[in-house]
């Protein structure tokens, strides 16, 4: 799964915490600004498929 996350810096440290302790995190992108909105950054998540013995890869 694909997530885009818009925020702050605090924001975004929060939702990710929260993302990363609910659903397996396969990678994380950089950090990027959004020139639209001040003090407004945008980040990617994308999640692992579920959990197995075997370990998953990007």
């Amino acid at each position: 799964m694909h997530i885009r996350i818009e925020g702050t810096h605090a924001e975004l440290a929060y939702a990710l915490r929260t993302i990363r302790a609910v659903l397996p995190v396969g990678s994380i992108s950089p950090v990027l600004p959004l020139h639209s909105r001040p003090y407004t950054w945008r980040v990617f998540v994308n999640t692992a498929p579920k959990r197995s013995g075997r370990r998953w890869t990007a």
